[in-house]
């Protein structure tokens, strides 16, 4: 049974469709003969009738023949997509990719499925463009970038025009610098952090909404204390020097947490959930090398936070 080839199971399953040698010898482009000799050999390969052939009948299918037609189909389909992902993966050998990176997606993962695809492909130039997802969206739609990794789009003209594939969801953290006086305090509240500056960004409304609910909700007074900057580094290096608070996704932080620059406070009264999402153009076509980019942080997504109940979300409300 070993001997049965790809071939012999194309051959065989497309004169169970076609229903007649005729017919199926026509669609395969070789003679009648070539055909039956085929199925022959497959049958005395199994030591088994796949057929039950009556002279001026259409052949019909014996219990071995209906189980060969099940495992046929499915090694028939298996062996197609290898052919198609060999195919992807030569013509993705080549070329560039530009993505634009949101707020959501600056983490070490994104950079890790990015360094594993340059080793894999290393001939690809690489762009990387960095902003608010609304402003990356923007080029996306303009067609300068090939993709985006970011938050979903609250534009409701977004929804025919943009496919948003869910990553993960991940929650925004207040961090300080390591000697801040709330730094390493425990079942923290709202009222501890009134005498302090806070840090957030100016382009986006929702945490600076987000902040003024929760301080609603627990009966205080909004802080009166605000920087509002969209100068990312010079926003951390404000707070490493100084006493303020900053609200940021976690993945902006990473690198600073790590070498103990900043640290997180322990409360979630004022943060947001994000949504991680690829983000792409219904339109346009991805070329090969940028479909392989977007498996390789599809992967890493899944590897860091687990694979999300809906892999093909539509734009969050």
């Amino acid at each position: 049974m070993h001997d049965i080839e790809l071939i012999q199971l194309r051959r065989f399953v497309t004169l169970v469709e076609e229903g007649t040698f005729i017919d199926a010898a026509q669609k395969l482009n070789v003679t009648q003969q070539a055909l039956s000799s085929s199925i022959a050999r497959m049958e005395e390969s199994a030591g088994v009738r796949f057929l039950d052939r009556k002279r001026g009948g259409r052949p019909s299918l014996t219990v071995f023949g209906r189980l060969l037609l099940a495992r046929a189909r499915t090694q028939l389909a298996l062996a197609e997509r290898m052919a198609s992902e060999i195919e992807l993966l030569r013509d993705a050998r080549g070329g560039s990719v530009t993505i634009g990176i949101g707020e959501t997606m600056t983490g070490r993962h994104v950079a890790t499925a990015i360094r594993r695809y340059h080793r894999q492909q290393p001939d690809v130039q690489i762009r990387l463009v960095e902003g608010y997802t609304e402003m990356m969206i923007e080029k996306l739609m303009l067609g300068e970038v090939d993709f985006v990794c970011g938050g979903p789009s609250h534009d409701p003209a977004h929804a025919d025009l943009l496919d948003f594939r869910h990553l993960f969801e991940i929650r925004d953290v207040l961090a300080v610098r390591k000697n801040h006086p709330l730094a390493g305090a425990r079942e923290l509240a709202l009222r501890d952090l009134q005498d302090f500056t806070w840090m957030m960004p100016a382009f986006r409304g929702d945490i600076y909404e987000a902040i003024q609910v929760a301080h609603m909700r627990a009966k205080l007074p909004p802080p009166k204390r605000i920087i509002r900057s969209d100068a990312v580094t010079v926003g951390f290096w404000l707070c490493i020097d100084d006493d303020y608070i900053i609200t940021v996704s976690p993945d902006m932080l990473g690198t600073l947490i790590e070498l103990g620059a900043l640290t997180t406070l322990d409360i979630s009264e004022t943060t947001i959930l994000r949504h991680a999402c690829l983000i792409t153009r219904r339109d346009v076509k991805l070329s090969p090398a940028a479909v392989r980019l977007t498996e390789e942080i599809t992967f890493e997504a899944e590897r860091a936070y687990g694979s999300p109940a809906d892999l093909a979300t539509p734009a969050f409300p």
